[in-house]
């Protein structure tokens, strides 16, 4: 208990000197937008500090010199708050971000993604036939300061797989009579609708020529996961600030947990005339007929579905088709 007090009052008297600016702050933010957030931390003398992002955030820190840290933070301004902690052996300090501007809902129109970026593409666009009322479309999204994972469409059994922060593919199904696709996304530079034209050209090749309809995802940046390792991250200076024993077992369960459930889930063999879908639906286009003991890998099951990789594609089988 004393050894707490006297930490708290070093804490306070060296807080008292440490001087925190905020270069780009600004005013007001819209709600679910990227904020980037520049943080100069000055101290009166040689401190090795640690900082810590808020939950699912992503941080860059550079030393401009002994006294001086510059600190860039990225993270989504949603309903959570939004924390920043600044750590060592005998100072801390945490920073409420929510409470340095205000938050403003967005007038949305029709058609909109639901996206806000200072940039947005669209790159990679394949169109094909799928049955006798729908075609199937896909693309890459790039953004730049993008809520990429919120983008959205509304088309039939669309899908969004997260390759990182900022990109992402998506795949869904429009009426035939459609010859293009039209969505805005809000432009957080320029303060305005931006409108993305996808045009709809089918092609007469087959879809097993089309090899990244439905790409693996990249499991490790799934929201669940930047969760967690940032929880992981947060735990681990905890004990290297206390340095308790007891506190490297949380961490230690977490990362066994997220390598485990990250982890290819085996090989497995189709079933002779086992059909590959591009989709785990039941009208989904079949791009590969399984031959007698075909090898593949396993990526993921749900309750109807296995999600395998054969031949360098991605596809979805029927869980009763894997042995």
């Amino acid at each position: 208990m004393r050894y707490i007090i006297i930490l708290f009052l070093v804490s306070f008297a060296i807080s008292a000197d440490i001087i925190i600016k905020f270069p780009n702050l600004k005013n007001e933010y819209y709600e679910n937008q990227i904020i980037d957030l520049n943080i100069k931390v000055i101290t009166p003398k040689e401190m090795n500090l640690t900082f810590i992002p808020p939950l699912g955030g992503e941080i860059n820190v550079s030393r401009e010199n002994p006294f001086v840290y510059n600190v860039n933070i990225k993270y989504k301004n949603d309903n959570d708050i939004k924390k920043i902690f600044i750590v060592s052996k005998i100072f801390y300090k945490e920073i409420l971000l929510n409470n340095l501007y205000t938050t403003k809902e967005l007038d949305k129109i029709n058609n909109f993604s639901n996206v806000l970026a200072k940039n947005l593409n669209v790159k990679n666009v394949i169109s094909s036939k799928y049955d006798n009322k729908y075609n199937m479309v896909s693309f890459t999204l790039t953004g730049k300061d993008a809520n990429i994972n919120d983008f959205t469409l509304g088309l039939k059994d669309e899908n969004l797989t997260i390759i990182s922060p900022q990109k992402a593919t998506y795949l869904g199904l429009i009426q035939k009579d459609k010859k293009n696709i039209n969505f805005y996304y809000f432009n957080t530079e320029q303060e305005n609708f931006q409108k993305i034209t996808i045009p709809i050209n089918i092609k007469e090749e087959t879809i097993s020529t089309q090899t990244n309809l439905n790409p693996e995802e990249n499991t490790i940046l799934t929201p669940v996961n930047i969760l967690i390792l940032s929880t992981i991250a947060v735990l681990i200076i905890i004990f290297l600030v206390y340095q308790q024993i007891w506190l490297i077992i949380p961490p230690i369960l977490l990362s066994a947990y997220l390598i485990y459930v990250n982890l290819p889930k085996g090989k497995a063999y189709l079933s002779r005339g086992t059909k590959v879908y591009i989709l785990p639906t039941k009208n989904s286009t079949v791009f590969f007929i399984a031959p007698i003991g075909t090898e593949v890998k396993i990526l993921k099951k749900t309750a109807k579905y296995t999600k395998i990789q054969i031949q360098n594609k991605i596809g979805w089988v029927k869980n009763e088709d894997i042995k």
